[in-house]
């Protein structure tokens, strides 16, 4: 080896094994994918099998639904999807049902989760990102962005940020769809301290009750339309800085993301669809872009309320999706 015109790591990498034949996109109508671990699974989102796929499938039903109701094209449609926050990647595995691997960007902070996705959905584009933008996806690329259970852990810099990247990102007329903490939240938070004070608070009511420092001035926040952010932390490179539980009023997502170009056409209050807010947006023609002010505030012209109409609309996608007689 000493006599070899070539480095140790040349020929470490040339007296590997050869594959016998090249790795193939996963195609989910042919094959299973390989589950993480339970662990992994009850980690990044609470809930692991059946009842993490149960979630999951709803979600991009839901999603479909509504952006065809909105915008006239599915996430079959979709030729460019986000999956933001994507963990071990249950969104992905139900938007692959729908479309190809390589029309999915699964974007995440945590590597490991990446590589994870990479092996066991493979074909996929999983991308490790930075906890704040930008990142290096092309202006305008993408039709849909979907993030479950992320914008309700992000800091108010955090959420603000990805707003105004997803601006950049999604083209005009594309969709967003994202989960929040409302004000049910808040609700719990303050039914979880009444509960310690009493004397009745089981362990987890008892965990929730130290969210926030001053939960009367959290309250109060939130009832004047600002983000409530108590940085927790997730593990890993999810530091509490930016990371933690984050309850987002309708007129701060109105603010932000109608700021940042978006209409908000959906709010499906949390524990009608999901524990958290279902949010459906759309970005409008001008949308912000970097540094750019704003041309107008999409979020007051045209912005859905939590009204019965809403509730209605909401009942009729449950029936179509079989979820509601």
């Amino acid at each position: 080896m000493a006599d070899s015109p070539h480095s140790d790591r040349v020929l470490k990498f040339s007296s590997a094994p050869s594959l016998e034949a090249l790795p193939e996109a996963i195609d989910v109508a042919a094959a299973t994918p390989p589950n993480p671990p339970q662990e992994i699974q009850q980690k990044f989102v609470g809930l692991s099998y059946e009842a993490a796929y149960s979630e999951a499938e709803t979600f991009v039903k839901v999603v479909d639904q509504m952006a065809t109701k909105h915008t006239g094209s599915g996430v079959a449609d979709a030729k460019h999807i986000i999956d933001f926050g994507s963990g071990w990647g249950r969104i992905s595995r139900f938007l692959l049902a729908k479309t190809e691997p390589t029309h999915i960007h699964a974007l995440d902070v945590d590597p490991e989760m990446t590589t994870l996705v990479n092996v066991t959905l493979p074909g996929i584009n999983a991308m490790t990102v930075d906890p704040f933008p930008p990142t290096v996806l092309g202006r305008g690329r993408f039709d849909l962005a979907v993030a479950f259970s992320v914008f309700s852990h992000l800091s108010g810099p955090a959420h603000e940020a990805w707003a105004k990247e997803f601006a950049r990102v999604v083209r005009p007329g594309g969709v967003v769809a994202i989960t929040v903490l409302d004000d049910q939240f808040m609700g719990q938070v303050a039914g979880a301290r009444a509960a310690v004070e009493a004397g009745e608070a089981d362990d987890f009511a008892t965990s929730l009750a130290t969210t926030f420092e001053d939960v009367d001035a959290a309250r109060a926040g939130f009832d004047r339309g600002e983000i409530q952010f108590a940085g927790s932390g997730g593990g890993e490179v999810r530091t509490g800085d930016y990371y933690g539980w984050a309850a987002a009023p309708v007129e701060y997502v109105k603010r932000v993301w109608g700021s940042a170009g978006f209409s908000i056409v959906e709010w499906v209050p949390a524990n009608v669809l999901f524990p958290q807010a279902l949010v459906i947006l759309v970005r409008g023609e001008d949308a912000v872009d970097g540094d750019a002010e704003p041309v107008r505030d999409h979020a007051t012209s045209g912005a859905v309320p939590v009204t019965r109409r809403i509730r209605s609309q909401v009942g009729r996608v449950l029936r179509r999706l079989g979820l509601r007689k």
